[in-house]
């Protein structure tokens, strides 16, 4: 079946793909089958269940995809065109892949490669480019931060029109303790920044942005929003999907639904399941520990209904 707005149910919400784990960069099999048999199972924050999610057509208003390596999700991607799903995209590129910081992640010229290939595929108003987090310590410093972004901005001028921001939330222990062991390897220090200082780093970078053309927003940090006169970012925000796909306005809005203060996001159903990525980001709360992530990707099975089997 295809997808079409006026066969799009009351019930029906947006998927997020996903907050908690890189689905196109690991899943893409696995997420094709679940297109083919029309539904997901996910575990969901909270005690430990798990939850069945239809992705048929009539309950699904837009799709959401994360990603810090976006390219072999391709071929999922034209299956996903030949029903007609809206698509929505949050690309993260910090310049750090294929450093201690981020491991397995591509560089960064290679991930810019792949949003040029999204931005022709979707418009580049789908695509929202996420410099995020700022990861601001001893060895990346604010002009470590400005002198990336800079570079950043001018490759992808053309194929994203905004960018959002943030500074590494430390999530107590899903965070901590790899961070401290990053530190303890790498010879280097974390700076966690008073306000001012948020704001003065998060402002040079607006003001990088501004001049490349542009919007820029940042995510889950009021003060500094309120500060810069910046609109907070919503990485699934109801407003943006119809910006990209006017046809959704005939639906009712999903409602705010926000995960911090300061965020904007909207009511979705993320499919994914925490402690599954590999690429190692030391500072994810999407896993803890990639010695844990690892061994639950070796149980992972692309033809199971979940990214982690029974």
């Amino acid at each position: 079946m295809k997808w079409r707005v006026d066969r799009v149910s009351p019930k029906a919400l947006g998927i997020s793909a996903s907050r908690r784990t890189d689905i196109p960069a690991l899943f893409a099999p696995w997420f094709e089958q679940r297109l083919a048999a029309g539904f997901a199972d996910y575990i969901p924050a909270g005690p430990p269940r798990r939850v069945r999610r239809s992705l048929a057509p009539e309950d699904v208003t837009h799709f959401v995809f994360w990603s810090k390596w976006p390219r072999p999700f391709f071929r999922a991607l034209d299956r996903i065109a030949e029903i007609g799903y809206p698509v929505l995209w949050n690309v993260t590129i910090t310049g750090l892949g294929a450093s201690p910081l981020e491991p397995r992640v591509p560089p960064a010229d290679k991930v810019v490669r792949a949003t040029r290939e999204l931005a022709r595929r979707h418009g580049r108003a789908a695509i929202q480019w996420r410099y995020d987090p700022v990861f601001v310590s001893d060895r990346f410093d604010l002009q470590h931060h400005l002198t990336t972004f800079a570079r950043l901005c001018e490759q992808l001028a053309g194929s994203v029109d905004r960018v959002t921001t943030s500074l590494v939330h430390t999530y107590g222990r899903r965070v901590r303790p790899d961070l401290a062991a990053y530190e303890q390897e790498a010879g280097d220090r974390l700076v966690e920044l008073p306000t001012a200082q948020q704001i003065e780093v998060l402002g040079a970078l607006r003001q990088v942005a501004q001049e490349a053309g542009l919007a820029f927003t940042v995510c889950c940090l009021p003060e500094v929003s309120a500060s810069l006169a910046c609109e907070p970012a919503g990485c699934n925000r109801w407003a943006w999907a119809c910006r990209v796909y006017p046809e959704l306005l005939a639906l009712a809005p999903l409602r705010d639904h926000p995960s911090r203060k300061g965020c904007a996001c909207s009511k979705e159903a993320d499919i994914g399941v925490y402690d599954t990525c590999t690429l190692g980001c030391r500072y994810s709360y999407g896993s803890r520990d990639r010695t844990v992530a690892e061994r639950a990707f070796t149980r992972h099975d692309p033809t199971a209904p979940c990214i982690l089997p029974e």
